[in-house]
């Protein structure tokens, strides 16, 4: 947010920090899919939906959640390389936003219009 105020653009909505909070994450974590999904990304002493839920309360994570926000609401990071848009906008909004309709996108791919998996016969 700071990095926003420095270059006389305030801050666009909520910060990461203010959306991934243990409380809010915790309990999509304890869903088994969503933690099978997850899990599979993550080393073994960060597996545990427990373990992840105390990490999300740590400084260092809310350091990052902060410093990740400042760098999207500043304008200066490179949204391709999450394969976004660039001109998707600098609001963590319009981020989480973004990567919801290519999730989306990408599901619709997989799928046929009844929701059924294209790639069975």
């Amino acid at each position: 947010a700071l990095a926003g105020l420095q270059r006389g653009r305030a801050p666009a909505g909520p910060g990461l920090s203010d959306i991934l909070t243990a409380e809010n994450v915790g309990e999509m974590l304890r869903n088994d899919d969503v933690h099978a999904r997850l899990a599979e990304h993550l080393p073994d002493e960060h597996k545990s939906s427990q373990d992840l839920e105390e990490l999300l309360r740590t400084p260092q994570f809310q350091n990052q959640l902060e410093r990740f926000s400042a760098a999207l609401q500043s304008g200066q990071m490179d949204l391709s390389q999450f394969g976004l848009d660039p001109g998707t906008g600098f609001s963590v909004v319009d981020f989480l936003t973004a990567i919801k309709n290519e999730v989306e996108k990408s599901d619709g791919k997989k799928t046929d219009g009844a929701g059924n998996d294209a790639m069975k016969e």
